[in-house]
């Protein structure tokens, strides 16, 4: 008589740390319905998920605009609520919603719940320039432990920038970072490349698959490409 391992449910949380800095104004439309496209493409899946989204700039570095939120009553984006201002205080930024997140994922343990797995997405059009707590070290430390001992999945999505070599520079591995073409094609094309991504990343998951370090894209970077392209 066989018998077969019983895989453990999984649930999946999305800490979405989005810019909101003054040079997102170009682009501020495009986000919101790249945005709101992103969360519709996630309300059905393999497992259970939720998000937490917070955006930052220097007059808010961690505005929390919901938490712990399933993706089905994920509130929608729109001009009243997505504003792009200040500068781009970004160590900072993700350094707090680091803490955020671990804090939350030691509560729902200690609950007794099942260990969720957890995907953070930084989505940025520019470089730090205004942080005063977190370094770039700093974070680089929280991530590559966060990666190591936990098996978070870290994903960085920038434009006007190298992004590879920002991201890398932070602790983000190669195939979860990709450019994109701060416009309206090339945003479309970042959240597509996004919802691909972490759609693969929940079936392996719930699927008792295993999904290495730095494992996001999966080399699916429509939005890079189309930078490359049009650069």
């Amino acid at each position: 008589m066989s018998t077969k391992t019983k895989q453990a449910p999984t649930t999946t949380h999305i800490f979405f740390l989005l810019d909101r800095s003054g040079s997102m104004g170009d682009i501020a439309n495009d986000v919101i319905g790249g945005f709101n496209s992103y969360v519709e493409s996630q309300v059905d899946g393999p497992d259970e998920a939720q998000m937490t989204l917070v955006q930052f700039d220097t007059q808010g570095p961690h505005e929390v605009m919901f938490a712990s939120t399933f993706m089905k009553d994920v509130p929608k984006l729109s001009r009243e609520n997505y504003q792009p201002r200040g500068g781009t205080p970004l160590y900072d930024a993700m350094g707090h919603l680091i803490t955020d997140a671990n804090i939350w994922v030691e509560q729902i343990q200690a609950e007794g719940k099942f260990k969720p797995e957890v995907i953070f997405i930084t989505f940025t059009d520019g470089y730090e320039n205004s942080s005063r707590e977190y370094t770039r070290e700093g974070i680089f430390q929280l991530i590559q432990r966060k990666q190591d001992d936990d098996g978070w999945a870290f994903v960085y999505m920038g434009a006007n920038q190298d992004a590879y070599d920002a991201g890398r520079q932070s602790g983000f591995e190669r195939d979860s970072t990709s450019n994109f073409r701060a416009d309206a094609r090339g945003t479309a094309l970042a959240f597509r490349d996004l919802s691909t991504g972490t759609t693969q990343n929940r079936m392996k998951r719930s699927s008792g698959r295993r999904v290495e370090k730095g494992e996001f894209f999966e080399g699916v970077k429509t939005a890079d490409q189309d930078s490359q392209e049009r650069a």
